[in-house]
């Protein structure tokens, strides 16, 4: 059972002979009665504030919640992302890498296509060259019998000259006088 400062204030007491001083009982309960009272009031007031002490302390912890999840979010975010990155890093050395390589292949196919056209080219110059040393020779041939076919006709115009022959054929002649032959 809880006492109030009333209750206090309007105890009875049995009424004895050589009892204690009435007044002075009376002063001594209403003190304690409002002594009484004022520590009720504080105990009210202190509870209030623990209320609102114990709220707040709920709300710091809600709050303290939410930043905890919101930093693991963050953090997870964050690792997320770092991972992300170093897979898109990764995606691109690798396309880099093929990119180069087929490059490098490329280039590869193009130097031995050059090399094998320049190959053709020296083959088709060799060619041309000994054709063209060949068409030399035969021509430097042809010249010598055509000199030489002179000589004898020199020769033999010397020695008799025929009626018909109104020219000779002299050696600083120009090619263009000498009539084209076959070639050998």
């Amino acid at each position: 059972m809880r006492i109030t400062p009333l209750d206090i204030r309007k105890q009875p007491f049995k009424k004895v002979l050589r009892g204690f001083d009435k007044d002075a009982v009376n002063s001594f309960l209403e003190m304690v009665a409002n002594e009484y009272e004022k520590i009720i009031k504080q105990n009210d007031e202190f509870a209030t504030k623990v209320k609102v002490l114990q709220g707040r302390i709920e709300e710091y912890e809600k709050i303290e919640r939410t930043l905890s999840e919101t930093l693991l979010t963050a953090q997870r975010a964050t690792d997320e992302a770092r991972l992300n990155a170093q897979k898109e890093a990764e995606l691109i050395i690798k396309d880099a890498q093929i990119r180069s390589d087929k490059y490098e292949d490329q280039s590869r196919q193009n130097v031995n296509r050059l090399e094998g056209e320049l190959n053709s080219l020296k083959i088709q110059r060799d060619s041309f060259l000994a054709r063209f040393q060949s068409m030399l020779r035969d021509q430097l041939s042809l010249v010598e019998i055509i000199s030489d076919s002179i000589k004898d006709e020199k020769s033999s115009v010397k020695t008799t000259k025929p009626a018909f022959a109104k020219k000779s054929f002299h050696p600083t002649e120009t090619m263009d006088e000498v009539p084209p032959q076959p070639l050998v």
